[in-house]
């Protein structure tokens, strides 16, 4: 019988997609258990969304139903905080949540160490964490591709959206033509890492994302992402 997978869930108000990477800040005991945790076994954990309508278990934001297994890079300490930069892997899907070893407590400015919080439940709980788990079962990459015309016109629908928005905000001064030149340097020709790249910055509701999260092939994603694209 196959080991059951286990991860640690880091769970924030919005997801990510495969080929994201963004920097992320820890301070609170159970993130830090965590990435110790992490790094010494060499394991990814689970950047997954904030589950909406919200819950909690055991006073912390229950998680959405799928995520992105995540790579931690670039680690440091500046202070009390822990700096990384999180990447995204793959897909999953949460089979089952395990809880942590203690509910939620408030703090005053000062928080306790990590080994203190661990005698509080250390004789209870002898391999239980801070933080949240699942038994997670992993999505493979996305089936099939994108035809390379319509691949080109969704991409050049974007510039004109990104032209539109930087002729308001007056944010980039960058010509039509530049803004449309790094598009296609960056996205063309169609992978599944250029559609994810989309994602990231196209989708902004909670329900698209998490469908495409769990979407099996590159059709159903780019439909999204063109949708979302003309509600904009």
């Amino acid at each position: 019988m196959e080991d059951k997978l286990v991860v640690p869930l880091f769970v924030l108000p919005n997801g990510i997609f495969p080929t994201s990477e963004e920097p992320l800040r820890v301070f609170e005991p159970r993130y830090k258990q965590m990435l110790d945790d992490c790094i010494l076994n060499d394991l990814p954990f689970g950047y997954i969304a904030t589950k909406k309508p919200y819950t909690e278990i055991e006073g912390w934001s229950s998680p959405s139903e799928f995520g992105v297994l995540t790579k931690i890079e670039n680690i440091t300490e500046q202070g009390s905080n822990l700096l990384f930069t999180a990447k995204g892997v793959s897909r999953f899907k949460v089979k089952k949540i395990i809880p942590p070893a203690l509910p939620a407590k408030m703090f005053d400015d000062v928080f306790p160490s990590v080994d203190e919080l661990i005698e509080e439940y250390i004789e209870k709980d002898p391999f239980g964490k801070l933080y949240l788990r699942a038994e997670i079962e992993e999505i493979d990459d996305l089936d099939g591709t994108i035809e390379e015309k319509r691949w080109e016109d969704f991409i050049i629908s974007w510039s004109k959206h990104i032209i539109e928005v930087d002729y308001i905000l007056k944010a980039t001064g960058l010509s039509p033509e530049k803004i449309l030149l790094i598009l296609r340097n960056e996205f063309i020709p169609y992978s599944n890492s250029g559609l994810w790249g989309a994602c990231i910055s196209i989708l902004d509701s909670y329900e698209k994302k998490q469908k495409a999260l769990s979407s099996d092939n590159a059709e159903e994603v780019l439909k999204l992402v063109e949708s979302s694209l003309q509600q904009k």
